[in-house]
């Protein structure tokens, strides 16, 4: 079984992080005092695909909460149908995607260059269509999956477009990084080599016992991108109805659809938010619902013993890097159980080559 490609991917996270951090960095903040000086961006649409798109979903968050950055992820689609023509605000494209060769992510690169907008192509592939026609090419460093299904260049994604905006914050001058983020990126590779060697056997013994006809994922902030990336995985490897929603947007509607057989995973890492997180899934386990909490906050993981317990010491700040581990190792373990092969999905390929037309 550990023959496949995503499960070998997954637990080489620690080691693609730690690249990043160690070779790719220098080269981002030598890519960001370039297009600082030329454009002084101050806007950032932040693109890509599926998975990357989600995975530009986190760094956005840090680049508005953390960083003091005024950002939008978008879907790549969305960005070539509907991105604004530039007005003071300086904008730039960073558009994300594994291959470079997404079709929508490509078209992305070409209308913000018919609309005068510089572009950051961040890939595994420099030498990809988006790394050749975009004004700065990034490549990670995390050298691309042999499985269909992103993994370590999902949080490799996240992680470098993360780079780049603590690099653009330090250009503006204006908002201080916070030192804790500094420090959990110090930590990150050895983190993630902790998480994953504390959840496989978890997330193994989870993913064999669920018996859900329906999954919810419930992740608030960063984690809600993590999350959407947990269900996606899910549905590419087992084809199984999973949906996501932000943690206490559930109460507002979806709460109707809870009953036994559904089961909810939920990203509860400890925090200022941990005591309504732990009352809101008491009240959906109440309606039959089995509740799965990944969390390092005892009074969560004591209350459910269906828990997946992270490891104590990782901080939050870069939870949703972090968090990703346990959510892939899940819908990899229920695909082997459920006799899918998790690096060949059904209808799917490594890039999607659609027409998309971005004449406006």
């Amino acid at each position: 079984m550990d023959s496949h490609h995503m499960l070998q991917e997954i637990r080489e996270q620690p080691q693609a992080l730690g690249r990043i951090l160690a070779d790719t960095r220098p080269r981002i903040r030598a890519m960001v005092r370039a297009a600082w000086n030329t454009y002084h961006p101050s806007m950032f649409f932040l693109t890509g695909c599926g998975s990357s798109y989600y995975a530009a979903m986190i760094p956005a968050h840090y680049y508005t909460y953390s960083l003091g950055l005024n950002a939008l992820a978008l879907p790549s689609s969305e960005f070539v149908w509907y991105a604004p023509a530039p007005d003071g605000s300086s904008p730039i494209l960073v558009s994300l995607s594994r291959s470079g060769r997404t079709s929508e992510s490509v078209e992305a690169i070409r209308k913000a260059r018919r609309v005068g907008m510089p572009s950051i192509a961040v890939t595994s592939d420099p030498a990809s269509t988006m790394s050749e026609e975009c004004d700065y090419s990034l490549d990670t460093g995390v050298t691309s999956e042999e499985s269909v299904i992103m993994t370590k260049t999902f949080t490799g994604g996240a992680l470098s477009v993360t780079l780049l905006g603590i690099e653009f914050s330090k250009a503006q001058g204006t908002n201080p990084i916070p030192q804790r983020f500094e420090d959990e990126l110090g930590n990150l590779p050895e983190d993630m080599h902790r998480v994953v060697s504390a959840v496989d056997e978890q997330a193994k013994a989870r993913a064999e016992a669920a018996k859900a006809k329906r999954f919810i994922y419930l992740g608030s902030g960063g984690n809600y991108a993590s999350c959407l990336e947990g269900a996606l995985k899910l549905r590419e490897t087992s084809y199984a109805a999973s949906e996501c929603y932000h943690t206490m947007e559930f109460r507002h509607g979806p709460f109707a659809e809870l009953e036994k057989g559904i089961q909810v995973i939920s990203v509860a890492p400890k925090g200022k938010h941990a005591r309504e997180q732990l009352a809101l899934l008491k009240e959906i386990a109440a309606t039959g619902a089995n509740v799965l909490p990944i969390s390092n906050e005892p009074t969560v993981t004591e209350t459910f013993e269906d828990s997946i317990i992270m490891p104590e010491s990782i901080g939050n700040e870069l939870a949703p890097i972090l968090y990703m581990a346990p959510l892939q190792l899940f819908a990899y373990y229920y695909a082997v159980k459920n006799g899918r092969n998790p690096d060949e999905p059904r209808n799917l390929t490594k890039f999607v080559t659609t027409e998309i037309n971005s004449q406006t």
